[in-house]
């Protein structure tokens, strides 16, 4: 793969040089944090898409108004190119572009952020969660809408010892055994620290959808699975996929119905604050058969030890019934030396 983007940049090189490559891509920096005002010495990059991936093929700087040009760019190959301009080590993507004989130019306008560091800003706008009961385990999947609202974007206080700051912390229960997240770009941003998942992601102004999927080892008939909320949270839809509705309770206090093949509870009563524990509790749920394997093996040594207890006491009753043996009286001294 590697091999083939290397060929791919000197093939744009070389294409460069051509008078094919009469194509060019310019625009305009704007600060979307102070009113769309030009940004000037921006840093501008130009990637190309490779093997389903983008890479940076020319860099430029925008000049005093923020203009920014790439020219000489191939139009006959059916590339797709992203412009895109960096502010604070943060990049901003631009609109992935084509260009092409009939339209070999095209001009966007690329919008980069200030950035604030506390405090956060960010909230939950819909927050859903679905719990799977399964023989042995719990999967629960979440589904957070994150909005900032504020027109900067959020990167986090750097905390003291150079380490890297925490944008986001997900409070799952910590003996959870995998988890997956739907994007990589999360898998790849979050970390375990302290049996938290963290992450120090950039959140820029917007909304995102962060969704992942985690396992919960259960092998009894009851749960009480609980989950402190992050951020305020707006609104939470809570789903049980179960086949016993009756078994599920919860402390939100919200509105529930019946689905086929389970209940959903949605939350009333406005925002909830950040720490805010949501608690469900499960009964009659499946249990795996190594358990019932295990509560086999427990029964099964319980009736030895119980067998080996009663035969034990049998043999010392039957010991303690036997008649007492008699010995021969010996005769005193006395009776010996008159003899």
């Amino acid at each position: 793969m590697i091999a083939s983007r290397i060929s791919l940049v000197v093939g744009l090189l070389m294409l460069a040089l051509t008078p094919a490559s009469a194509g060019s891509i310019g625009g305009h920096v704007v600060n979307s944090t102070r009113g769309e005002s030009p940004v000037a010495t921006a840093e501008v990059l130009l990637q190309v898409r490779v093997d389903g991936e983008f890479v940076v093929v020319a860099r430029t700087t925008s000049d005093s108004e923020g203009r920014f040009l790439f020219e000489e760019l191939p139009v006959d190959q059916g590339l797709q190119y992203l412009p895109g301009a960096t502010l604070d080590g943060i990049h901003y993507p631009g609109p992935r572009l084509s260009l092409s004989p009939d339209r070999p130019s095209a001009q966007v306008v690329l919008k980069i952020r200030e950035t604030i560091a506390e405090p956060s800003p960010l909230v939950i706008r819909d927050y859903d969660l679905v719990i799977r009961p399964e023989p042995g385990a719990l999967r629960v999947t979440e589904t957070m809408v994150i909005e900032n609202p504020q027109p900067a974007t959020y990167v986090g206080r750097t905390p003291h010892g150079g380490a890297e700051p925490v944008t986001l912390q997900l409070g799952i229960p910590p003996d959870f055994e995998r988890v997956t997240f739907d994007q990589e770009f999360y898998g790849r941003g979050f970390s375990l620290i302290n049996e938290k998942l963290v992450t120090s992601i950039p959140w820029t102004p917007g909304q995102r959808e962060l969704r992942f999927t985690y396992v919960l080892r259960n092998d009894g008939r009851q749960r009480l699975w609980t989950r402190p909320l992050d951020l305020p949270c707006r609104h939470v839809r809570l789903t049980v996929r179960t086949d016993a509705p009756d078994g599920v309770s919860c402390n939100l206090a919200a509105s529930s119905r019946r689905e086929d093949g389970g209940v959903v509870i949605d939350s009333q009563g406005g925002e909830l604050p950040a720490g805010f524990t949501i608690r469900v509790e499960l009964s009659r749920l499946p249990v795996s058969v190594m358990a019932y394997a295990r509560w086999v093996v427990l029964a099964a040594l319980a009736l030895s030890i119980v067998g080996s207890s009663l035969v034990m006491t049998r043999r010392r009753r039957a010991h303690d019934r036997r008649e007492p043996v008699k010995l021969p009286r010996r005769r005193s001294m006395k009776a010996r030396v008159q003899a």
